[in-house]
């Protein structure tokens, strides 16, 4: 049988990647095609609810409502309330609002309350004092949509009260111009002014400059004005991109089973530093398109750094490892913080001694092209979060190593798990292991020069790693 050149094993990969987004984009064209009325409704009056509990709550919300938009409009207190009880919140929210693992419940009756009276969005805001002693003001946006939390913050109030205005300003204005229904035609007309009144027009002024603000940053991150909830900078559940780089200690087990032959020679290396670098892009993660919103592209890149392998005593023979990544990612969010991700891609993994030709034809030499799917999750636990992940590859090329051996047949499978810790904003620090195994059969014959049953190809990796997230 004619082998496989790499040209045309690349080739089969970035078929079978790109049969998988087409699924993804017929996916997305079926959302649009039974929900035509959502998608195609034109803008109409919206309202929203404010609530604020605590310590000066009235004070706080009239600093919030001073923020909203004359378009948007806002329900009664005294609704909303009756809503919130109807719901099954009959006591104060209070730190449950603030603590991501423990507020689900809280947020679905919020959630509730905001349908019951129509409103397109609840901002929600608990005044306490946090662990720091410090007076704030927890505050976040909950909508229809399940999972990200278009505002999710603390404003300190222990500032001046223009201090205070402007960090509620920072916090929740991108939000409040980007669901604000445009000003109707004779409003824009009034705003142009006559000369009238100068406060009425300094109005106007303020309006556009809000509406301004909201939108440029938006436009700048997707172009998106669908009404839908705001992309949120530095998180990893709508981030725009992300990029890692790390170092890497990388250890490689090769043995036969069942070795009928006398010339066939394992292998193993462990603890050999290697760079890292892999990235993320999203680019439509600004847009609230369905499935595509979440749809990404994957690259990484790893090499050892002056790995020399050796026979016994005998002399180092220079040894190349290098491992590319290229592939697909279609990022979901599950209940608040959970990420799912399902990705699908080409793996190219070279490990190479360059032995002369006495020895050339026993080391155990690999050129894999692997087409690789799996899953992957990212889990909150406290302050950090855990990462795992699993993958099935599938070779497409193998090597030289396999060459030597009749009716080889290689399958792999692949497992990630770390913890991924939080330093600032958008930077975070990382530990992962990751773990492949290559498995393979040969159907020996007794004239064949190589003979065995079979072998195991072990990869391992434990990279340390700081990432940035935008």
């Amino acid at each position: 049988m004619r082998k496989l050149t790499r040209f045309t094993t690349l080739s089969l990969s970035l078929s079978l990647c790109g049969r998988i987004l087409l699924g993804l984009s017929a996916a997305t064209a079926a959302t649009f095609a039974v929900s035509p009325v959502v998608l195609a409704a034109p803008k109409a009056s919206k309202s929203i609810a404010v609530h604020v509990e605590g310590p000066n709550a009235d004070a706080i919300r009239e600093d919030i409502l001073s923020l909203v938009p004359k378009t948007l409009e806002v329900v009664e207190p005294a609704a909303f309330s009756k809503a919130l009880k109807g719901a099954g919140q009959t006591k104060p929210v209070g730190d449950a609002v603030v603590m991501k693992g423990l507020r689900k419940k809280s947020i679905d009756r919020i959630r509730k309350a905001g349908k019951t009276v129509k409103a397109e969005g609840v901002i929600y805001g608990v005044s306490r004092t946090n662990k720091k002693k410090k007076k704030e003001v927890y505050l976040v946006y909950v909508d229809e949509n399940a999972g990200d939390l278009a505002v999710d913050g603390a404003v300190p109030l222990g500032g001046s009260d223009d201090d205070r205005k402007k960090a509620l300003e920072d916090l929740l204005g991108p939000t409040l111009a980007q669901i604000a229904p445009p000003p109707a035609d004779d409003e824009k007309k009034d705003g142009g002014g006559d000369g009238d009144g100068d406060g009425e027009g300094e109005g106007g002024d303020g309006e556009d400059g809000g509406d301004g603000d909201g939108d440029g940053e938006e436009k700048a991150e997707g172009g998106k004005d669908d009404g839908g909830p705001a992309r949120k900078r530095n998180d990893v559940r709508s981030a725009l991109f992300s990029v890692e780089l790390g170092v890497e200690f990388v250890g490689r087990w090769f043995d036969y089973s069942d070795p009928l032959s006398q010339n066939l020679r394992p292998y193993n290396v462990f603890g050999q530093p290697a760079l890292s670098v892999s990235a993320e892009l999203y680019p439509l993660a600004g847009t609230n398109i369905a499935v595509l919103k979440g749809l990404g592209i994957t690259a990484g890149y790893a090499r050892a750094l002056g790995l020399n392998s050796a026979v016994g005593d005998g002399d180092p023979l220079s040894t190349t490892y290098q491992r590319i990544n290229l592939g697909l990612r279609e990022r979901l969010t599950l209940g608040e913080s959970t990420v799912l991700g399902i990705n699908a891609g080409v793996r190219f993994l070279t490990f190479e001694i360059d032995a002369p030709d006495d020895l050339a034809a026993t080391v155990p030499n690999v050129d894999y092209t692997i087409f690789r799917a799996g899953l992957d999750a990212r889990i909150p636990a406290g302050p950090v979060a855990l990462a795992l992940g699993a993958d099935y590859l599938m070779p497409l090329s193998t090597g030289p190593v396999y060459d030597r051996f009749t009716g080889a047949s290689v399958q792999g499978i692949g497992a990630t798990a770390g913890v991924l810790v939080p330093v600032a904003k958008g930077i975070e620090a990382r530990l992962l292991v990751e773990y492949a195994r290559f498995f393979s059969s040969f159907q020996p014959e007794l004239s064949d020069d190589y003979a065995a049953g079979g072998a195991t190809d072990q990869y391992l990796g434990i990279r340390l790693a700081g990432a940035y997230i935008y």
